[in-house]
């Protein structure tokens, strides 16, 4: 049996799935399986996933009609025989070395979850902690997590296979946003020991599609969804407390406000910007989060944002972000 199984959702991904694919085969640590979920994908993809297969026999594929990001993950994790499970997204590619600084940090602190970090376009993103950490904190993960949205991501997480065992996903199978906070909650709450390590060996690519295709009318509805499921296992643990409560309701705010700019930035008549964020405005969880909210915890730019949505000043709001855009 592998000691590493690399579980990679594929959907639509022709463009860079070989450069993701090959950034697996390529490393020094050969001892792993790569595990390609095509989740009923309308382009060259699936085709691409046998290929490779036909090519490296430690690649397997499953296909599969469309789910979602929850159950095609969790689908490749259950044909997974490695003792760890990393995730992949197939537009990004790990960096050279990824698989050999993992294999040494595990054996070396004998954890079920190492943190690493990744790159997001030509910058790295920020340390979560000072340094190399052989255990992190429970208590501190989950404030770290829900104060860096970065630190969500299930793709810079190596998991040992128990964490994903009678892990009850049957509430959120259809989440299609927010499911890395969700899923790493989950796995981290079942973890005995985590650890960190502050090298960066993951490369996101920033989707340069029209930002037009990818507003989902539904996300804020998902996100509370993953809110909800994210308090429970915080209560679960003894960690419902009002500082935590403050941390998720800041994320809130910032999805928001993600969300408004997300809209604003897109090729939507501005009747349709008008309805959608008219409706966030309305939503009765932002109305009385915002009532009590400290928003110096984000940036300028959000706190702009989030005043003119709540004091119903929409057409400036567009007109602001409109701006933002042309002389980004």
């Amino acid at each position: 049996m592998p000691k590493y199984s690399i579980v990679v959702p594929v959907y639509n991904a022709e463009k860079y799935l070989e450069e993701c694919v090959n950034s697996v085969l390529s490393q020094s640590v050969t001892d792993f399986e790569l595990i390609l979920v095509d989740d009923g994908s309308t382009d060259n993809s699936g085709r691409m996933c046998d290929s490779f297969a036909s090519c490296d026999e430690r690649v397997k594929v499953i296909h599969q009609q469309n789910s979602g990001p929850i159950p095609t993950r969790f689908n490749g994790v259950k044909e997974a025989s490695g003792d760890y499970i990393l995730s992949l997204d197939s537009d990004d590619y790990w960096l050279d070395g990824l698989l050999e600084k993992v294999d040494e940090s595990i054996n070396r602190f004998a954890c079920d979850m190492l943190i690493f970090r990744l790159q997001k376009g030509s910058a790295p993103c920020h340390e979560f902690w000072d340094g190399e950490r052989e255990k992190v904190d429970r208590g501190e993960f989950f404030q770290t997590s829900l104060r860096e949205s970065g630190m969500n991501s299930i793709v810079i997480k190596v998991c040992d296979r128990s964490l994903f065992e009678n892990v009850d996903i049957s509430s959120v199978m259809s989440v299609r946003n927010s499911e890395d906070l969700l899923i790493s909650t989950m796995l981290a709450r079942k973890a005995k020991k985590i650890s960190y390590i502050p090298d960066v060996l993951y490369f996101y690519r920033t989707n340069d599609t029209n930002i037009s295709s990818r507003i989902d009318r539904n996300a804020l509805e998902e996100y509370m969804l993953s809110r909800t499921a994210v308090w429970r296992e915080l209560e679960r643990l003894g960690l419902d407390n009002d500082d935590n409560r403050k941390l998720l309701n800041t994320g809130f705010l910032r999805r928001v406000a993600d969300l408004v700019l997300q809209m604003n930035c897109s090729c939507a008549s501005r009747q349709e910007k008008l309805q959608y964020i008219s409706e966030l405005a309305d939503n009765e969880d932002f109305v009385r989060i915002m009532q009590s909210a400290d928003l110096s915890q984000l940036g300028k730019a959000k706190q702009l944002r989030l005043k003119l949505l709540y004091s119903h000043r929409f057409s400036l709001l567009i007109m602001l972000d409109t701006i933002r855009t042309k002389v980004r």
